[in-house]
């Protein structure tokens, strides 16, 4: 990689900024589109999946070539869960005057919204109807108009960096000894990665991001728009997407990324947590290889819904069963350990606690845990998190455009993702359970893991000899 030229990127900033005028200035994506009143949203539980018309015989139907490829790559068997709802159950739930806003074919589930909660007596009463569970209650029609923040063109920190190539970013790789995995030219290529968050403001028009290679977006929210909702999901996809040598590079430059929106930042509900499936039930169908999330939940608007530290089993929260499932469907999912640290929970939010992902926590470039990084054994014993990362003045891009440090797990978890997905792309064939065992065993406490630190910072010098160790072992099995 070459030394960044300010005079290069000030030039590439301006023809992204003119081709991009519309959204910056002043042209809002929000739509205040109904007056506010109050409805409810459940969620169905179906008794079966009825008369379908796709088959496992046929997975292309309802799988992209990529997703049936993957699951071959990772020895996964396509099964019934794979099978989408039939399309009358849609129907019949509206006939009987609800409005379908979700929906998971792993768990057989569909959520509807009605705006009379009496209504749902009729809708539990349909044949194909197991149970309904009350998941939100609130306003729609109430996102604000509201412009966009505008792009700054100076981009740096007052303190201008030193390190030529990694800028900013070269204490967080660092940290985990990663220099050598992209200076070696592995730097995620050929790996897909969803992001799933609540929203990624500006990521269109920013000239940080023009270089990011973009599958595509999906919104599983019913109100909000992807590039205006939130700025949480911009800093977190920065950690890893951006690459402007000499001032900072995130850990998987040359991934490719597919951005979801689940989360409602406008209120606090279990509903979240079934746009939070559809959206995964989405990156498995598409083929994506790994998932970030930096979102997690235990407390609620309606705090009769809250979750206890006796829910922290991994089978409790439907967003950590299905993190699981999505492991199970042949991805790598890394998830956000919580900031919980120095509040009353103290421990993982779900899915931090489920049993088949990667649970991060906060330290600094030091190594030293954050006070707020969640800690403490699960309701059945496991330690989490299981990682620990860079979240403490981490680098990132701001919705501005600008750079900027930003605290959390919320930024620990996409550092390391992308690392590990840069790591995978020394051998993308690499069995997942394999990856992670080599990531894990790498780490500074694998010897003596703690539910502070869990197995510590992961050293990718090491788990780069490991992984390569694959790559030649491969070669001489076909030869």
């Amino acid at each position: 990689m070459k030394p960044f030229s300010p005079f290069i990127y000030f030039i590439a900033t301006l023809f992204f900024i003119i081709g991009n005028s519309e959204s910056l200035f002043g042209i809002s994506q929000q739509q205040q589109s109904i007056p506010n009143s109050q409805f409810y949203k459940f969620r169905i539980y179906l008794k079966d999946k009825g008369c379908n018309e796709y088959t496992l015989a046929d997975p292309s139907r309802f799988l992209s070539q990529k997703s049936i490829e993957r699951k071959k790559i990772q020895n996964v068997e396509i099964d019934e869960r794979d099978l989408p709802i039939p399309k009358d159950y849609f129907k019949l739930l509206e006939k009987a005057g609800s409005k379908v806003v979700s929906h998971s074919k792993w768990f057989n589930t569909i959520v509807v919204r009605v705006s009379d909660s009496l209504k749902i007596n009729d809708i539990s009463s349909l044949s194909f109807v197991d149970s309904v569970q009350y998941v939100w209650r609130g306003n729609i029609g109430n996102y604000k108009k509201l412009l966009r923040p505008r792009i700054n063109q100076s981009i740096t920190l007052k303190d201008y960096p030193t390190d030529t190539v990694y800028g900013y970013s070269y204490s967080q790789f660092k940290l985990h000894n990663a220099t050598c995995l992209l200076n070696s030219g592995y730097r995620g290529k050929g790996i897909d990665i969803g992001v799933i968050d609540a929203g990624f403001t500006n990521f269109d028009v920013i000239p940080a991001f023009s270089t990011t290679k973009l599958l595509g977006y999906s919104n599983f929210v019913p109100e909000g728009d992807m590039f205006s909702a939130s700025s949480h999901g911009t800093k977190v996809l920065s950690t890893m997407a951006v690459d402007i040598p000499g001032l900072m590079i995130g850990s998987a430059p040359d991934a490719s990324y597919y951005l979801l929106r689940s989360e409602d930042v406008r209120s606090e509900f279990p509903v979240e947590e079934d746009y939070w499936v559809r959206a995964i039930e989405y990156a498995d169908s598409i083929g994506l290889d790994i998932v970030n999330t930096s979102l997690g939940y235990n407390d609620f608007d309606d705090k009769g819904l809250n979750y206890s530290h006796d829910d922290l089993n991994g089978e409790t929260s439907l967003m950590s069963r299905a993190a699981d499932l999505a492991y199970d469907k042949g991805m790598i999912i890394i998830v956000s350990g919580g900031n919980e640290g120095n509040k009353q929970w103290q421990k993982s939010t779900p899915p931090g606690d489920a049993k088949n992902v990667i649970a991060v926590g906060a330290v600094g470039t030091d190594s030293t845990i954050a006070s707020f990084s969640s800690h403490g054994a699960m309701a059945d014993g496991r330690i989490k998190p299981d990682l620990v990362s860079v979240g403490k003045q981490t680098i990132t891009i701001g919705e501005d455009g600008t750079i900027g440090r930003t605290n959390g797990t919320s930024l620990a978890s996409p550092f390391l993702t992308g690392l590990i997905a840069s790591l995978w792309s020394v051998n993308p064939e690499l069995d997942r359970s394999q990856l992670i065992d080599i990531v894990i065993q790498s780490a500074d406490r694998y010897s003596n893991p703690d539910s502070v630190y869990g197995y510590g910072v992961p050293d990718f010098k090491k788990a780069l000899t490991e992984v390569q160790k694959t790559v030649v072992l491969e070669e001489d099995l076909n030869n």
